[in-house]
């Protein structure tokens, strides 16, 4: 009989924000507190993700989540909202109607201004906020975007190799040529990420096949392609220890398959597999971009400090050994 060992669910999307929270990395932006945070999940409360070197400690990508915009000038007084026009929408939350001074920024050597979407007359970009491509200004909640006066230089993109083919890493509605998604596994090795940006590895002619995948497959229907890219990697790298994977299904209460976010992986009641293979998760948590880990009635949560499995934190009984997941 196979059991339950739900395992991961990321956060490329918003999902609900972990009660434990405090014990994610606290950041400071010039005296506004914080916490880190992907910020899909951030925004999800409400909160204003500012980029930067506040979360050191934290998966890429994270930015430290405050309650309100931060002071552009370094003071602690934010700066005041500007006047609304005569036909403007009034913003009824007081933490989205603080709006940042407009600072410079710059897009690909093109220089602007860090103004709301809506107002710029030129070329408004967005601020990814990765390493790759600096963060420039906030983005949502405040739709503030860097404005130029013509259109910077498109991107570039990094080097990419499908299946022995060279390519380059890009959108795959942009893509002219044949646009291949990473399967993040041994034998197709992932080269560019996928979900929520479709950003697939674009060549000029068509790669070979694909050679036969692992036994164990992850199944795809409404499951998102970050998510069965990670768990491939989980695969390949515990061999012999996954009887089976599940990832989209419904369920009561809160949880994160309805939206394609988490993985279920089988293996035998009680087995020290599923206890090895939860703790390898938990030992590659940030490069897997997982959020939390579940076994045996214990929890582990991104954010604290690796630890056995004995030291998890213990979960309520729920009546079973697939509910307790074992």
């Amino acid at each position: 009989m196979k059991y339950l060992l739900s395992l991961l669910a990321l956060t490329a999307t918003c999902t609900s924000l972990s009660a434990k929270s405090r014990r994610w990395e606290l950041c400071d932006v010039q005296g506004e507190p914080g916490t880190c945070l992907p910020p899909a999940e951030c925004k999800a409360w409400n909160g204003v993700p500012v980029a930067g070197n506040w979360c050191s400690n934290s998966p890429d990508g994270w930015q430290c989540c405050t309650k309100k915009l931060p002071p552009a000038d370094g003071s602690n007084t934010p700066a005041p909202a500007p006047a609304p026009s005569a036909n403007a929408s009034t913003d009824a939350d007081p933490v989205l109607t603080k709006r940042r001074a407009p600072r410079s920024c710059n897009v690909g050597g093109i220089k602007g201004i860090c103004i709301k979407k809506s107002d710029c007359k030129g070329t408004a970009t967005p601020g990814a906020g990765t390493k790759a491509d600096p963060w420039t200004c906030p983005r949502d909640p405040n739709d503030v975007w860097c404005c130029t006066d013509k259109k910077p230089p498109g991107p570039k993109g990094k080097k990419c190799n499908a299946r022995g083919v060279p390519g380059v890493c890009m959108k795959k509605s942009a893509c002219k040529g044949i646009a291949t998604p990473g399967a993040g596994t041994a034998n197709d090795p992932y080269t560019c990420p996928n979900d929520p940006n479709d950003v697939m590895c674009c060549t000029d002619k068509k790669p070979p096949p694909p050679p036969p995948g692992p036994a164990v497959k992850i199944p795809e229907s409404k499951c998102k392609r970050h998510v069965i890219d990670a768990g491939y990697k989980i695969l390949n790298a515990n061999p012999g220890k996954v009887k089976s994977v599940g990832c989209y299904g419904k369920r009561s209460g809160t949880s994160d398959h309805p939206k394609g976010l988490a993985l279920d992986f089988m293996t035998e009641v009680r087995s020290h597999k599923g206890q090895q293979l939860a703790e390898y998760v938990m030992r590659h948590a940030g490069g897997l971009k997982v959020k939390y880990v579940i076994w045996g009635q214990k929890i582990w949560d991104m954010g604290e400090k690796v630890r056995p499995w004995a030291q998890w934190e213990k979960m309520e009984d729920r009546g079973g050994v697939t509910a307790n997941h074992w």
